[in-house]
């Protein structure tokens, strides 16, 4: 058996233990073992016939042996030239196919296989493991960039960039595991490892532009994090900080268009965020920025263009810029009908929106076209089609819509979704006090109540049954109660939307009028026709906002309050709308502005084209507007002096009241009685009787004002 020459077994001893002292000591024998290295490679290169046993003409092959292990082995000399270069996996390769043809020909020829060619073949494989490790490994592989570390001087070029991708490296173990903080310090520390690679030279700075993606990328998913919990003003500085790097000075990308669109897109998730935050100055920059350069990263308008006017749409609906929308809407539909196979649903919520759309402007046979398109595309047992088609009926038949309220609640509970289930039940709620069904109203409640808790965002959600109870406590009278839902909804921190804000206001304003309750009326008064002035038009849908701006400045501001309920009638002869309870309440507001002013023909008029209103909207002596319309009536018979038909009126209203409230006592109770009794005292001059009337009265208003209030104290001097 050959042995290893001598000199070939004190240089490989010396390469190992070189090697050991790069482990554990690190670079101060990093050039040692690399002369060492490259003085055996020119051995087996230069001496291989001499190291490899060659003795005659025969053994040619160990002379090519020693050439392609020293020049395979002559690469590690090379190692911390980075990147590898094609020239040394080559020779790398060649060793490596050269072991290949060796254990293949030790397989053929088994039992005569030359010895000294085992010993060629151990040399081989041994260097092609060796030099393949530092060939051909990943520099994101942790074992060999630990090694080259270990051979570097801290701090040089070289060792600052294998330093930003083992940051890198740890940056994506943090993606993955979503830990975006963590990989955002990461890609900071690889930004830092990069500028000192290329020596803070800005024109290099592109060699490592990947480090400054990453790094938005991570701002970019953290912001998503945020958004998805509705943490908006985390996301947004998120999304902000990602829009900072990518238009970095300092920051170079290597595909200007890929980092455009980046660009562009999170623009896209600002604009979102936005519009979360109620920001709509800054939405609306945003908004046009995303359509100002769309074409400068999309070929066409396609179906991403979709989801920007979808975005614009749902914006200007929250505005109240409803003819935006609706243009918005419909050039959406274009682009949908670009793949109109593969877009369904998205058909179906454009569609949708246009119904809303329609709805609230009272355009109410549009909304029934773009409903009957929806139907087109959907199954009969569709559930948004139930809850539309209710929404539509209860502007024209409440009985109807009431049937079709109680089907969809059914569908969506079917179908397990609890926040529709949620607004089918709010939905169905609001049609049984339309409907003046209290009793089932209170069994509603609880179920409803009941979803709210089942819901995502539950405070915002609780507001809106706050809302509803402080409206149906009004209605029964019960003004203390109401007053208190009513401030509930107001101060709702989820209730951010100045629509329903102002509203309430005007509700709120009207209860403190009932019980006798002191506000700032002008202030009211100016702030909220600055805020309908803001409307790009009246819609009928709208008018409830003059109709109680109206109410609350009956005997207070004629003028103001004739000229906005006249805004209501002026809206709906536009609209062609005959058909309204709004209609009805205008008309009775301005009649009871006639009646305050002593002009009883007038007003007598109008109180009767009020209650043509109301009955051809609710049907006949159903609804608590009814009611209050035929005390008006009462109330005025009794200035006319006459009583008869006051009476008749009067039976009419108790008739009315029953219907509404069955055998309960409410304070209508009370306002009947005490206009009963002044009837009595008109007509009959039964004192006795009269005062048995007020005194009744008195004991059922107890139980609804203080006793100083107005009404409290007109009994009592009626009594005495």
């Amino acid at each position: 058996m050959n042995k290893m020459k001598k000199s070939e077994k004190i240089l490989i001893i010396v390469i190992l233990f070189l090697f050991l002292g790069v482990l554990v000591f690190g670079h101060h024998f990093t050039t040692p073992l690399l002369i060492s290295t490259f003085i055996l490679s020119i051995c087996y290169i230069l001496g291989g016939f001499y190291f490899l046993n060659y003795q005659n003409d025969k053994d040619k092959l160990k002379i090519l042996a020693g050439i392609i292990i020293g020049s395979a082995l002559g690469v590690f000399t090379f190692t911390l030239w980075l990147p590898v270069s094609i020239f040394r996996k080559i020779l790398v390769s060649i060793n490596i196919i050269f072991s290949i043809i060796l254990i293949g020909l030790w397989i053929y020829n088994k039992n005569n296989f030359n010895k000294n060619f085992k010993h060629i073949f151990f040399r081989s494989v041994v260097i092609a493991v060796f030099t393949s490790f530092f060939s051909f490994s990943s520099i994101h592989f942790n074992t060999y960039r630990d090694f080259l570390l270990r051979m570097l001087k801290p701090d040089s070029s070289l060792s600052n960039n294998l330093l930003m991708f083992e940051k890198i490296d740890e940056y994506e173990d943090f993606m993955n595991l979503k830990k975006y903080d963590l990989a955002i310090v990461k890609a900071n520390e690889a930004i830092i490892y990069g500028k000192k690679w290329r020596d803070y030279d800005t024109l290099y700075y592109q060699d490592f532009s990947g480090a400054y993606e990453f790094l938005s990328d991570a701002y970019i998913d953290y912001g998503d994090e945020f958004f998805n919990k509705n943490d908006f003003k985390d996301a947004l500085s998120n999304y902000i900080k990602a829009d900072s790097i990518l238009t970095h000075k300092e920051f170079k990308p290597k595909y200007v268009e890929s980092t455009e669109g980046d660009i562009y897109w999170n623009r896209y998730n600002l604009l979102l965020t936005y519009n979360k935050l109620l920001d709509y100055d800054a939405y609306d920059s945003e908004l046009d920025y995303l359509v100002d350069n769309y074409l400068k990263v999309k070929d066409s308008f396609d179906i991403d263009y979709h989801y920007i006017l979808e975005s614009a749409s749902n914006n200007y609906y929250t505005r109240s810029y409803y003819s935006d929308a609706i243009v918005l809407n419909k050039a959406s539909l274009t682009i949908l009908n670009q793949d109109s196979i593969n877009n369904i649903n998205l058909f179906k919520s454009t569609y949708v929106r246009l119904i809303k759309n329609y709805l609230i402007t009272d355009s109410t046979e549009l909304a029934k076209t773009y409903l009957k398109k929806y139907e087109k595309i959907t199954s009969n047992n569709d559930c948004q089609y139930l809850f539309y088609k209710t929404r539509i009926l209860q502007k024209e038949n409440i009985k109807e819509a009431l049937e079709f309220a109680e089907k969809t609640c059914i569908c969506f509970e079917q179908e397990n979704k609890k926040l529709s289930l949620f607004f089918s039940n709010l939905l169905l709620l609001t049609l049984e006090l339309e409907n003046s069904n209290y009793k089932n109203f209170e069994k509603q409640i609880k179920i409803t109540q009941d979803l709210v808790s089942q819901t995502d965002n539950k405070s915002y959600n609780q507001s809106f049954i706050d809302e509803l109870l402080g409206y149906y406590n009004f209605i029964k009278g019960n003004y203390i109660d109401s007053k208190k839902y009513y401030v509930k909804a107001l101060n709702n921190p989820k209730n951010n939307e100045e629509v329903r804000n102002n509203s309430i206001e005007l509700k709120i304003a009207q209860i403190n009028d009932e019980l006798d309750i002191n506000y700032d009326r002008s202030n009211l008064n100016l702030k909220i026709i600055k805020f309908l002035s803001e409307f790009e038009s009246n819609y009928p849908g709208t008018t409830t906002f003059h109709n109680d701006l109206g109410n609350i400045n009956i005997g207070f501001n004629t003028k103001l309050s004739d000229s906005v309920f006249k805004v209501t009638i002026e809206c709906y002869k536009n609209f062609g709308i005959s058909k309204s309870s709004n209609l009805g309440v205008a008309y009775n507001g301005l009649a009871t502005n006639q009646f305050h002013l002593k002009n009883y023909k007038k007003a007598d008029s109008l109180y009767t084209i009020a209650l043509k209103k109301l009955n051809e909207f609710y049907g006949k002596q159903q609804n608590v507007n009814q009611l209050i319309c035929y005390s008006n009536i009462v109330e005025l018979k009794l200035n006319e002096e006459k009583y008869d038909q006051g009476l008749d009126f009067l039976n009419k209203a108790r008739l009315t009241k029953i219907n509404c409230f069955n055998k309960e006592v409410t304070i209508y109770d009370a306002f009947l009685l005490n206009l009963e009794g002044d009837l009595i005292k008109g007509s009959t001059k039964d004192i006795s009787l009269s005062t048995e009337k007020y005194n009744q009265a008195l004991n059922i208003a107890k139980n609804y004002f203080d006793d100083n209030h107005r009404f409290i104290k007109k009994l009592k001097n009626k009594i005495e």
